[in-house]
Formats: structure tokens, sequence, C-alpha cells
């Protein structure tokens, strides 16, 4: 039986139903990138091993955070199970996640910093007021990202990156934003995510001090997504 493999972004509302299973997906893939790629993430296999389903439930419904999965699901022939029904049913393979927006200064003086509202803000996991929002420059931070050892070298981490870089695009768009702003950390010492992260036009920034805090070496990269007057984007 063929299979296909999509990304699907994760809904904010879920029924109770499938949340029990989409927490164990969640756990399960979350869990093992850790333990096989400890030193690209800032947390810890020992510190998130002891959560309970309560943490990784409240991670999957963070209303100021977009979560996407990557999955292989099985092409039944038959009717097409709905993507809730295929991110319960099926392994994930990869994941990223967009938090965001935030609004950053007229003046362009953070759009090299583009992380520095959602390291200050103190009501980050509150709605956001939309108006912030029109006419200025919309921050975005992607985080978490990982695809499994066997999933690899398959074109995942591209298509994750992608789909949310256009949701991003969409969204800040949709918003009245002037452009939007994505950034990240990459590990220092990992090449392949450097390398994919700048195929899909993101340029390394300015280190910024925030970072030292961090036990493996990071470097700061970002993605600038104009918008013209008429409303399309460059």
């Amino acid at each position: 039986m063929a299979s296909l493999t999509k990304v699907i972004r994760i809904p904010q509302t879920l029924l109770s139903s499938y949340m029990g299973a989409l927490c164990q997906r969640y756990k399960t893939a979350r869990l093992r990138a850790l333990k096989e790629d400890p030193q690209a993430f800032s947390s810890t296999y020992d510190k998130e091993s002891q959560f309970d389903d309560s943490v990784w439930a409240e991670r999957l419904q963070n209303p100021q955070a977009k979560t996407f999965v990557t999955l292989r699901a099985e092409e039944t022939g038959g009717a097409e199970s709905s993507e809730i029904e295929q991110l319960s049913a099926n392994e994930w393979l990869g994941m990223i996640v967009l938090l965001g927006p935030r609004a950053l200064p007229t003046d362009g003086s953070e759009s090299k910093t583009p992380w520095k509202p959602f390291l200050a803000a103190s009501d980050i996991d509150q709605p956001l007021d939309l108006a912030t929002i029109a006419d200025s420059e919309a921050a975005y931070v992607a985080f978490s990202m990982f695809v499994l050892a066997e999933a690899r070298r398959q074109g995942l981490g591209r298509k994750l990156v992608q789909t949310s870089v256009e949701a991003a695009r969409a969204e800040a768009m949709s918003m009245g934003a002037t452009r939007a702003n994505i950034g990240l950390w990459a590990e220092a010492q990992n090449e392949a995510a450097r390398k994919l992260y700048e195929g899909c036009g993101f340029r390394l920034l300015p280190h910024d001090p925030a970072m030292d805090a961090l036990e493996n070496p990071q470097v700061a990269m970002g993605k600038l997504l104009e918008f013209k007057s008429d409303g399309d984007s460059e």
C-alpha cells in the first residue's frame, strides 16, 4: 500500500476524544528527538520525560503557537481520513513550532533580533491584540524543529520550514502588517541545519548576548518577508 508524506498543522482547538492520542504522539516524538540529538535543544530528555499529560496538552493548545507535524499516512483508496485522524493514527516524523506574531518597533531597531519580544514579554500566553500588528513588522520565532533520524534526507525538514514560513506570511498579511520577520536559533555546530535554513531563505544575523546563557553555542538566523502595498509579498 502506498504512503504519502505530508505536513499538517495541529488545530489549536482539539476534541477531548483525540487529546490523549495526540499527547502520546507528541511526547513520543519529542522525547526521541531530545534523547537522540540533545545538543540541538535548550531543554533535556531528563526534564521533559517527567512531564505529565497536562503539560503536553498545554503545549499543543498554546494559543500563541502554531505546531506543524510531518508524518507518513497510508493511502487507502477509500474515503480520506481527516487530518486530526491522521495525526492520531500515524507516527510523527518531525515537527516545528512557530510562536507569534508580536509587533516590532516601527523604526527597525529590533529587526535583527525578532525573538526579543518573546524573551521579554510577560503576557506571551495571552491573546494577541490584533490592532498592534497592523502597519507594523510582525515578528515570529521558529523553534522545537526536528526530524527523526530515519526520516532525514527526504526533504521533510524543508517542507516543515516552508510550511511554517507560508503560514506566517499569510497571517501577517491578513493582519495588515508591513512585513513578517521570522527568527530562529540553530546549533552552531549543526552544519546540516544551517544549510537547511539557508536553503529556505534564512540568513545569519549578528550574535545576540541573550544566546550566551544557552549551554550549546547557537547562531542566530532570520528571514524577512516584505509585503508590497497591493497586498502581495516578495
